[in-house]
């Protein structure tokens, strides 16, 4: 299966915000998992579409998904 160009949503505790938050996102060749080095916990490299979208400078805004996540083809979260 081709992932690329794919759009799913991941859904993530984000220690930054203290809370689970939710982003559109896609991969690209910039993107992977991995294990972190010290500590043992896997991670996810990923492209955020609205980010990119927002700062509109040509370049992808990628983030990263760490210990737990989930990816779902629609929003799972509500706005509040």
């Amino acid at each position: 299966m081709k992932t690329e160009n794919a759009i799913f949503y991941i859904k993530y505790y984000a220690t930054k915000h203290k809370c689970i938050i939710e982003r559109k996102a896609t991969l690209d060749d910039e993107c992977y998992e991995g294990v972190h080095k010290k500590f043992g916990y896997p991670y996810k490299r990923y492209v955020d579409i609205q980010a990119t979208e927002e700062k509109d400078n040509g370049k992808n805004q990628y983030r990263t998904a760490s210990v737990k996540w989930e990816i779902n083809e629609q929003p799972t979260l509500s706005v509040q």
